[in-house]
């Protein structure tokens, strides 16, 4: 299983400190050197070593592993099977012809991820008694760093393939047995819930600058992920309390102007960002995002101009030709700049996708009260580009008797219109075909969006929910004969 854990860690014993001024002033924290070097017990001794430790793992989120980036596959995985992109009929993952030979398959930047971070989980406890200038408090706080991030790995990874091998200990000899089988998709689930529980305890609010707040894990990233697990387990009450504590930090997290929203993209690090994953062109840190989406889709489109969604529309989230303008575009007018460098950042999680997560968990939670204040969430959203509230008291068509299914179809619209093209609306289409019962709510919006005569095929290949998740890579299976084929695959 070369990937899985990335073999360098299991076979390569050391490292080596690169350490720099700041966070964002040095990309290369953590190096990994010859079997000579320094072991890992020699290295994590110091404040200094806990840092450069923390750092590669960041530093793994903006790079990849087995021949692909983890930000351009986590955009691939939630974005080109769904309903608001095109792609050509080469594209095996836009037409749902998938097999295990194809590089959409490969999840090592994910496990490169996690085992970094658990590294970090292991090693880092004990510089405290090494260290004066580190305390215990210190040690948690990077700890629940890693613990986020690793947190984030396996979600991407449960909801891509479902069941996936967990593994906890760092590769730190090679007595440590990582031929391991899958685990089922809750084990994985709880172990991302109680990683977030421990990182919640300890991770801080903030840090010394804006671009490490938006850049690291804090506790408002925890929170974002937390009601996003929440959410897509069905537990409701917990997703809505969890999408609460990120609302409820309004000296943080504004949302920007509708006339300026182009700038979340454009310009980084926005009020509104939880967690972005950083790119900088001068430092030579760069990323394929501006090639990985294909052409917006009508589906997208319609929902926009039917609107009349200027602030969110053309040359907003796409431009002439109907390209993605989120990753390529700097200016928003008739004489509209796109990026010259390949360096967009990643947002993970921005404020109004918890708005809209905390809209939908109350929607489940019953009439009333909970209605009417998931009416307000996506008003919010929806009022910040000045279009027409949804609230019956504000000229609008939804109360807190409004059904529940009205209200899931325009979350879900809304949820189109707002974070199209940032990886969330194969998640979206999956969870509520799932959570609601509901195949119909994926396959339906998959099949319509794509042409007329690629309708019916597209349709075979998704009408069984097995088909919703990736197979394993046929190299996992050849390292690992622990592994099984995901069933539809077999």
């Amino acid at each position: 299983m070369n990937s899985l854990v990335t073999k360098r860690f299991l076979t390569i014993l050391s490292v080596t400190l690169l350490l720099a001024a700041g966070f964002s002033g040095c990309k290369k924290f953590l190096d990994l050197k010859p079997e000579n070097a320094i072991t890992r017990e020699e290295f994590f001794r110091t404040k200094d070593d806990a840092t450069a430790a923390m750092i590669g793992c960041y530093d793994a989120l903006q790079s990849g592993a087995g021949g692909v980036a983890f930000v351009t596959q986590a955009l691939n995985w939630g974005e080109v099977r769904a309903d608001l992109v095109n792609f050509a009929a080469t594209n095996t993952l836009y037409m749902q012809n998938l097999d295990k030979t194809q590089s959409y398959c490969v999840w090592a930047p994910f496990y490169n991820v996690i085992g970094r971070a658990n590294l970090v989980i292991e090693f880092v406890p004990r510089i405290p008694g090494l260290d004066n200038n580190f305390s215990v408090d210190d040690s948690k706080k990077i700890i629940a760093e890693a613990k986020f991030l690793r947190a984030l790995s396996y979600f991407y990874l449960v909801r891509t393939f479902k069941e996936v091998p967990l593994v906890l200990q760092a590769p730190s000899s090679d007595d440590v047995k990582y031929f391991i089988p899958k685990s089922s998709a809750d084990s994985i689930l709880n172990q991302i819930e109680a990683d977030l529980a421990d990182a919640d305890a300890s991770i801080p609010v903030s840090y010394g600058t804006n671009v490490e707040t938006r850049g690291r894990a804090t506790k408002a990233a925890v929170n974002a992920l937390q009601a996003d697990v929440f959410l897509w387990r069905a537990k409701y009450q917990q997703s809505a309390d969890a999408a609460q504590k990120v609302l409820a930090n309004n000296a943080l997290y504004t949302l920007v102007p509708g006339a300026d929203w182009l700038t979340i993209f454009s310009q980084k690090n926005s009020s509104e960002s939880i967690f972005e994953i950083q790119f900088d062109n001068g430092i030579n840190e760069t990323n394929g995002l501006r090639g990985v989406i294909g052409t917006t889709n009508n589906v997208l489109i319609n929902y926009l101009t039917g609107e009349s969604d200027l602030m969110r529309g053309l040359y907003n989230t796409y431009a002439q030709g109907n390209n993605s303008w989120k990753y390529n575009g700097l200016t928003n007018n008739s004489t509209a700049i796109s990026r010259t460098g390949n360096d967009p950042n990643f947002i993970v999680y921005r404020l109004p996708d918890v708005m809209l997560m905390k809209a939908e968990a109350l929607v489940h939670l019953g009439n009333g009260e909970r209605k009417k204040e998931a009416v307000k969430w996506l008003d919010t959203v929806r009022t910040r580009v000045n279009l027409t509230p949804y609230d019956i008291n504000r000229g609008g068509f939804l109360d807190g008797n409004s059904s529940s299914a009205l209200m899931m179809e325009i979350i879900m619209k809304e949820r189109a219109m707002e974070l199209a093209h940032e990886g969330k609306r194969w998640y979206d289409l999956v969870r509520v075909a799932t959570n609601d019962s509901l195949p119909g709510f994926l396959v339906d919006r998959v099949v319509l969006s794509r042409s007329v005569g690629d309708r019916q095929l597209i349709k075979s290949r998704i009408i069984d929910p097995r088909s919703w998740y990736l197979p394993i890579a046929q190299s996992e299976l050849q390292a690992n004969n622990q592994l099984v084929q995901n069933p539809f695959y077999r």
